[in-house]
């Protein structure tokens, strides 16, 4: 089989659309992806069995919104010519395609002439990820069209991935129907993120933010706590792998602050290093803005990556939060709430007995939901495709 992965981000840090690729190659299909490129990486490379073509040059923060616009639609227009073209030599036999932007999924247009089905992955909601990066009405003109865009995007689409059960709901409502939407929860890859010894941090109490540097995911909050944590714990330090448009601004805060070396800024390294730097720390903060419609509702990817190698995690109460993970499972407080985020990372670095319940709890989760989330796409895969084996191989007319 013959797959084609479409998504305006960089693989090597993708860990969603990863868990696919090395899916579906490690049965022995073809992939191809089509990502963004990072200075000093190559424009094709294979990974681990995944041939990775980055056809477009994407710096972290795009500056303007027309440069950011443009940018877009210049990388839907390189990803429909190369999937046609690749479609035209050897056929795909699925295509699949990761928003933001959802107008990406129309890159598969030559492919669907042909009666390939197209799977739209909805991994964050745009409407609802504009509404909170501009801080723009819900029911605003530019809201609305992004809601129509995203119905749009479905109805060509032969089926729609959705990250979690309340995003899916919202999908099925305005949308796509129930019949052709699937949710699939984030699992981490357990030959990737597994638990390991970990390196001696010497007298250092090492937190750890990995992921984007946006308002709502609240790490402005972690860093104006950070000078009470160290009045308990004065070897704590904050360590942030992470990019985005916040980045300057958190770099000023924590300088305001007179925090100095304690918090320090890493630039991208790959999956696979981070998952190193992951293990050795000893405590992830996950602190989101719950009064942010899209951080209350966005699950986060690292909650369940820190738990499969063996960390413990502090996050913020948050509703998708409290959908997957009970509270023997990790520590929240209160979201926004910079004594409550205190309390918490004090809690879990005074008593060893409840750091090992909470990684022992964590653990155990991860590993009961093990490959169900890889497993659940290949059966819809291998679904699409076989319903797809009845009908002819001509243009549509």
């Amino acid at each position: 089989m013959r797959v084609c992965l479409v998504a305006r981000r960089f693989y090597e840090s993708n860990t969603h659309m990863q868990q696919f690729a090395r899916a579906l190659a490690n049965r022995g299909d073809t992939v191809d992806v089509l990502a963004v490129r990072r200075p000093g990486l190559p424009a094709y490379e294979n990974c681990d069995g995944v041939n990775v073509y980055r056809i477009q040059f994407r710096l972290a923060n795009e500056g303007s919104h027309l440069f950011y616009l443009f940018k877009v639609c210049q990388f839907v227009l390189k990803a429909m010519f190369r999937v046609g073209a690749c479609h035209f030599r050897t056929p795909y036999d699925v295509v699949h395609v990761q928003s933001v932007p959802d107008v990406l999924v129309f890159s598969a247009i030559i492919p669907k002439l042909f009666h390939t089905p197209v799977i739209l992955d909805l991994r964050d909601l745009v409407p609802e990820l504009t509404v909170s990066k501009f801080d723009v009405h819900e029911n605003s003109l530019i809201a609305k069209s992004f809601r129509f865009i995203e119905k749009c995007s479905a109805t060509f689409a032969n089926h729609v991935i959705v990250a979690n059960p309340i995003w899916y709901e919202r999908v099925v409502k305005r949308s796509a129907d129930r019949s052709k939407c699937t949710m699939i929860w984030y699992s981490p890859d357990p030959s990737v993120f597994r638990h390991r010894a970990a390196a001696p941090n010497g007298r250092r109490f090492v937190m750890m933010y990995p992921g984007t540097l946006s308002w709502h995911q609240g790490v402005d909050i972690a860093v104006r706590a950070l000078p009470k944590i160290k009045a308990a714990i004065p070897e704590a330090e904050l360590h942030i792998y992470a990019e985005g448009s916040a980045r300057e601004s958190l770099a000023e805060l924590a300088q305001r602050l007179n925090l100095g070396a304690s918090v320090r800024f890493f630039d991208f390294i790959p999956t696979e290093a981070l998952v190193d730097r992951m293990a050795q720390c000893d405590l992830a903060l996950v602190p989101k803005r719950a009064s942010d419609r899209f951080g209350n509702e966005a699950a986060s990817t690292k909650i369940p990556e820190f738990m499969a190698v063996g960390v413990p995690v502090v996050a913020s109460r948050t509703e998708i939060e409290r959908r997957f993970f009970n509270e023997s499972e990790l520590c929240y407080f209160r979201s926004e709430d910079e004594d409550d985020l205190v309390r918490a990372v004090l809690s879990v670095h005074d008593d060893a007995a409840l750091r090992e319940r909470y990684s022992n709890n964590a653990a155990r989760k991860i590993r009961d939901s093990g490959d169900e989330s890889r497993q659940q796409y290949l059966r819809l895969v291998d679904t699409l495709v076989e319903r797809n084996a009845t009908r002819p191989r001509q243009c549509l007319p």
